[in-house]
């Protein structure tokens, strides 16, 4: 049904489907074609960890997930982490969307989306890499290198039943290897056009302890662009560069066997150095800002009869930026503002696991949270400010019969901002033949204003140049007092199914949302009398606040805040396949197709804010015992970027369809006792020239690089 509908749109000679299956036709030919069985079939099906908390096969995990494993990770291609997003159905990755806090790139789902895309959890080893500040995630920032990733889990659709409010369109969880699997010393070295890294590690056992060292390098240096200069009428052009950055990170973790019934765990991670923000060609001149971020995690199981489990966990991360601003006016040139962030954030979680009987199976628990953060730019306050938030979260499995499985699950949270919700999910899985099961599934989920929506006091403070009015206030946003959380109810229906060698994923998905946050722009007090000569101090056209001098009434343009103004129903379905094509050859194929239907309300353009169609692909050969190759294609439809701050209206931006290629080719040897491989990676084979979020921020052409791994 699905590939149907891809050929009646695309053709073979323009979609990636078409091209893919012409190649591998021959590579599969180098190898011999696997029948399964159904014994095998079962035996290979993924479980996994994350949709409700308890271990379960994909074929009856509540929700549609996609599974990224080091071999996929590995063979893609991908530099960085946010890259390998790609790969998910219904997934958008844009290539270092912000210029404003941060240069990483934007991963969204369904889209919505603005630059930090703060509806979708992520989550490495349980714990929330979810920024209090924006939402969204700092992928860069995440102290983690590729290589010591087990797999990553994608739960595609709202999740909060299992992982609270932010869980709002979907939830990714990345999961780090054990260190038991990662004895002796392992060496990468890669160097390219515009990016080096070296990642060293050291994995060591001592009786019943198992521990893992990570240390890395990264240094990416930024694409030159062109960029006029928006305040001087003269042709005047500088090149710029955006994404400059010197990534240091630490990564350490132990696991402790206390006894027969009790693990302990332990992870420290460290990631710091330069980000350069870049040009922004209505607000700031290009600026260095200095990252630090680290986090500690403990966590504590204990084993109990039958398969049941208890665990506690805690952990502690600071998000830290010393960052200074430049207002690009020429009536503000001279002048700095201090735009540095200091977050804590502190979590206790409790969980327990058990079977009240022989067809059900119950996880349980809560866990409490504070977030402290000190943000004097924004929250225009010198001591830190301080949000609460509880939960407690039930997922119940139960067996009904041996070919149905009900999943119900809820989470009930209490946070400063909003209050409490409880948001419930319910969902059937029936295996209705040997190899196929379909789901059903209804939940409801929330999203918590972030700390700039809700708190935001952001105004930068000049000189007048009057001595009778010495100080201004530029007011850029202003806090909202009362926002209600986002809400979607969302309803699917799945297909899960194994044909002799090709898994299927299929789901149909219809999402509403309402009281969605969006900013509004307002005039904050009426102007009255005339402004004073402000010594050469102005408010430039492109200055979107108003400017209040104190002693006398307002002046100003507009100010920015945020109100539940926003409604919109996506819809569509999406498809991953899996089709081992011979005993050496795979390919990997997602598809999505997405509508959003939107009011629009308050010029907050939501509709066509996801690609109406896009795929991605992985071909993946093994042509002998040393050497391998691996093809990825992307080809995104037509997107509106909300939030891109780059259309006529400065509120969304039009990015057209692109397609891009990438290729990887390896070679592995024998190092002494070890291990090695020598591979060449090449992103963007056509070269093609295309812009993912804003109309400044367009990737780097073909870029290639050599990476040398050692695993002694």
């Amino acid at each position: 049904m699905c590939i149907s509908f891809f050929s009646s749109h695309f053709s073979p000679g323009h979609g990636l489907l078409g091209s893919a299956l012409l190649l591998s036709a021959s590579m599969a030919s180098a190898g011999e074609y696997g029948v399964f069985s159904e014994d095998a079939f079962l035996d290979e099906m993924p479980v996994v960890l994350s949709v409700s908390r308890l271990p379960q096969r994909v074929d009856e995990a509540p929700a549609a997930v996609t599974v990224i494993d080091r071999d996929m990770i590995r063979d893609s291609g991908a530099w960085d982490l946010s890259e390998v997003m790609r790969l998910v159905p219904g997934m958008y990755v844009a290539y270092h969307a912000s210029n404003v806090y941060t240069t990483n790139s934007m991963v969204s789902y369904h889209g919505l989306s603005d630059a930090y895309a703060h509806r979708m959890q992520v989550l490495v080893d349980g714990r929330s890499v979810y920024s209090p500040l924006f939402g969204g995630v700092l992928w860069a920032d995440i102290p983690i290198v590729l290589d010591d990733i087990e797999r990553i889990e994608v739960i595609r659709g709202p999740n909060s039943a299992s992982y609270g409010a932010n869980s709002f369109l979907g939830v990714i969880n990345i999961i780090s290897r054990h260190p038991a699997e990662q004895q002796g010393t392992f060496v990468s070295v890669s160097s390219g056009r515009s990016r080096d890294e070296v990642v060293a590690r050291y994995g060591g056992r001592s009786d019943d302890l198992t521990y893992r060292l990570t240390a890395s390098q990264r240094n990416d240096k930024g694409e030159n662009v062109r960029i006029d200069n928006p305040l001087s009428n003269s042709n005047v052009w500088a090149l710029n560069k955006f994404d400059d950055k010197l990534i240091k990170m630490l990564n350490f973790r132990a696991d402790y066997h206390l006894s027969a019934v009790d693990q302990f765990e332990f992870q420290f991670g460290f990631n710091g150095g330069s980000r350069q923000e870049g040009w922004s060609v209505d607000s700031f001149y290009p600026r260095n800002k200095s990252v630090e971020n680290h986090f500690e995690q403990l966590r504590w199981r204990r084993s109990l009869d039958l398969g049941n489990e208890l665990s506690v966990q805690f952990y502690h991360s600071q998000e830290s930026t010393a960052d200074t601003l430049y207002p690009t006016a020429s009536g503000y040139q001279g002048l700095s503002f201090n735009a540095d962030v200091v977050a804590h954030r502190y979590d206790l979680e409790v969980q327990h696991t058990f079977s009240p009987s022989d067809h059900t199976r119950l996880v349980w628990g809560g866990s409490v949270r504070l977030d402290q953060t000190y943000w004097p730019l924004y929250l225009n306050r010198q001591d830190s400010f301080d949000f609460h938030l509880a939960r407690l979260f039930g997922n119940l499995e139960w067996r009904v019969k041996p070919e149905v499985l009900v999943n119900v699950g809820a989470m009930a949270e209490n946070n400063d901002f909003t209050g409490t919700d409880v948001t419930p999910r319910m969902a059937v899985n029936w295996h209705f033949a040997a190899g196929h099961t379909l789901r059903a599934s209804h939940s409801k989920a929330t999203r918590t204003p972030t700390l700039y929506e809700a708190e935001a006091d952001n105004r930068y403070r000049v000189p007048t140049g009057v001595p009778a009015f010495p100080q201004a206030d530029l007011i850029f946003r202003s806090a909202t007092n009362g926002l209600r959380p986002e809400r979607i109810a969302s309803t699917e229906l799945g297909y899960i199914g194994h044909l002799a060698s090709l898994n299927v994923d299929f789901r149909l998905f219809h999402d509403e949302l309402t009281d969605l946050i969006s900013p509004y722009k307002y005039n904050p007090c009426n102007p009255t009398g005339t402004l004073p000569n402000l010594g050469g101090y102005v408010v430039p056209p492109f200055v979107p606040a108003g400017l209040t001098v104190p002693g006398i009434a307002c002046y100003g343009v507009s100010s920015t805040a945020s109100h539940n103004a926003g409604s919109a129903v996506v819809k569509g379905f999406e498809t991953q396949l899996q089709w081992q094509l011979g005993q050496r050859t795979k390919l990997i194929y997602g598809l999505s197709h997405t509508r959003i239907a939107s009011p629009n309300e308050d010029g907050q353009a939501y509709t066509n804010s996801a690609p109406t169609n896009s795929q991605s692909l992985m071909l993946t050969h093994r042509f002998n015992d040393r050497w391998s190759g691996s093809l990825m294609g992307y080809q995104v439809g037509e997107v509106r970027m909300v939030g891109a701050d780059s259309g006529p209206d400065k509120l969304s931006y039009f990015v057209d369809t692109y397609r891009r290629w990438d290729g990887r080719v390896a070679y592995r040897f024998k190092a002494g006792t070890g291990n090695g491989e020598l591979a060449l990676v090449v992103q963007n084979l056509a070269d093609s020239n295309y812009f993912e979020y804003r109309h400044d921020n367009q990737p780097p052409g073909r870029s290639a690089w050599l990476n040398l791994k050692l695993d002694l």
